[in-house]
């Protein structure tokens, strides 16, 4: 995709190098820091590959998706208010969020109490009640994709990335998801058993995605953990680890117990009930006195959500030198294969250039 710095009425940030503001890479495009010449505001700007969205379904499917998440209008979302075409890309403008990710505030918090991390998911509660009304389900929650800003001296979550959501309607033949090369892109830390699994998906895979971030949130690691061929597969197969929840209340870790249910009849099914349990699980809480876990060292233990891309694809011929994913990671060579697929090593384009492990995994694995 080409590297322009102005779309329409907004222009491209850039840093102090020359290089463009970039705020976040995904599986669809790119986001920038930019600044919109008519309102005299800055915004984040995400701009989509014109290569995902090469059928007129698709860009029929998108835009009706695009328009969906800009109808959210709630406190917990950032807002979606302008889609474009220009350069041969389609791109809309968002709410641009003065503050930090969870994930970043991680880094500094080592793990949460509950009672924060409660107020943290029923913040989030709000947004997918908002977004359920517009029959969207995000289908990427995590805690790189919740934002908090100081708002009054309060915490404010801030949900991104609506804009790439699953659209839950049924409008005739292209309501679809939208999804890239067929296949299931990403680490799957964060991924519901369906979701991995490439199902039908509702809202019941946010709420599990927002268990497994709960559960990071107070434990400082993921609920599963190892190569990403046994992440999804304790995912699909295993129980919920239930040593890291050792010393907290029993209300708190029943409620993550339930949202991390692999079969999701057997979880809260709507934002609303789920929301209705934190609050409960907050009261009690707060009756008994017992808003922290049991001592112990905090056992610290980050995702990595960038050392390893993960794609599934059908069997085929093996990946090329120079082939880019995701529109993120070009190969750069093959490594020995793994038990569950090909291996390559890449490189995380951006300006951060990390380098990464490609894994591939056949449809059959």
């Amino acid at each position: 995709m080409p590297e322009d710095d102005r779309y329409q009425h907004y222009k491209v940030l850039k840093r102090a190098d020359g290089s463009l503001w970039e705020l976040g890479r995904g599986a669809m495009g790119i986001t920038y820091k930019a600044y919109d010449t008519n309102l005299r505001c800055t915004v984040a700007l995400k701009v989509i590959n014109a290569a995902y969205l090469e059928s007129d379904t698709a860009r029929q499917r998108f835009l009706r998706e695009a328009r969906a998440a800009a109808a959210l209008r709630h406190q917990n979302v950032a807002a979606v208010f302008h889609l474009g075409t220009d350069h041969g890309n389609y791109f809309y403008a968002m709410e641009f969020i003065d503050g930090q990710t969870i994930d970043e505030y991680m880094k500094q918090k080592g793990r949460l109490e509950p009672l924060e991390a409660l107020d943290i998911a029923l913040q989030v509660t709000r947004a997918l009640t908002a977004a359920a009304r517009q029959q969207l389900v995000h289908r990427d929650l995590k805690p790189a994709n919740l934002m908090l800003v100081d708002e009054d001296g309060e915490k404010v979550v801030k949900v991104i990335d609506f804009g790439l959501a699953k659209s839950a309607k049924r409008e005739g033949g292209d309501s679809g998801p939208l999804t890239v090369g067929g296949g299931f892109v990403g680490t799957p830390h964060f991924a519901s058993p369906e979701q991995l699994e490439e199902g039908d998906i509702d809202v019941r895979s946010d709420i599990y995605s927002l268990g497994a971030t709960l559960y990071y949130l107070v434990t400082g690691r993921p609920p599963f953990a190892g190569s990403v061929a046994q992440i999804m597969s304790q995912h699909l197969y295993k129980p919920v680890p239930a040593e890291p929840l050792q010393g907290f209340p029993a209300p708190f870790v029943a409620l993550i117990v339930s949202m991390l249910a692999k079969d999701r009849d057997q979880r809260p099914q709507t934002p609303i009930e789920l929301r209705q349990k934190i609050q409960t699980c907050l009261q009690e809480l707060r009756a008994a006195g017992t808003s922290k876990a049991a001592p112990g060292p905090a056992n610290h233990v980050r995702p990595d959500t960038t050392a390893t891309l993960t794609l599934v694809l059908p069997s085929g011929p093996p990946v090329a030198v120079g082939a880019v994913f995701a529109q993120k990671y070009r190969v750069e060579a093959a490594l020995p294969d793994h038990l569950a697929g090909k291996c390559y090593r890449a490189v995380e384009l951006g300006p951060r250039a990390l380098n990464v492990r490609l894994l591939v995994l056949s449809r059959e694995f």
